[in-house]
């Protein structure tokens, strides 16, 4: 993987996300190029800047992570999400799965997993915070469930 990886930084706490631009950009192969930091701006810039990746948290004001992913969706725009939160409760890990989100991490983490979790998704893996690995076990296990009984 040789080229630019463009991304779109969405939280609601510039101390936060100064501090992931210069993680994200201390690898030369990934570029910020823009940050938002409330919903509706980082929808605005998605659409503008059309990055590979789209690094959101989920809780932010005027639309949150899961309604941006929802309106990407709606608009077919095709940026692959990264969410990065505080929230490591499985029914929300579910239900981003259950939107496309290609990566999943935990803000305790972000500075050891967010360069390697970014160029996973940008090579169209998934990215999930090894602490939540067992949610994917459970979901494969009940997708296997259902595939026998259907």
């Amino acid at each position: 993987m040789s080229h630019e990886i463009r991304i779109v930084l969405a939280d609601d706490h510039p101390i936060v996300r100064r501090g992931l631009r210069l993680v994200i950009e201390s690898d030369p192969q990934l570029r910020v190029v823009a940050e938002a930091n409330d919903g509706r701006e980082a929808l605005a810039q998605i659409q503008t800047q059309q990055p590979d990746i789209a690094v959101l948290d989920i809780d932010m004001p005027q639309l949150d992570g899961f309604g941006i992913a929802r309106e990407l969706q709606r608009l077919r725009l095709s940026v692959a999400i990264v969410f990065l939160t505080l929230h490591s409760e499985e029914d929300l890990f579910q239900e981003a799965m259950e939107l496309g989100v290609k990566g999943y991490l935990l803000k305790e983490s972000a500075v050891t997993e967010i360069v390697n979790g970014i160029k996973s998704v940008a090579q169209g893996q998934f990215f999930v915070t090894p602490a939540l690995t067992g949610y994917l076990l459970k979901r494969r296990q009940r997708t296997q469930h259902l595939t026998e009984i259907i």
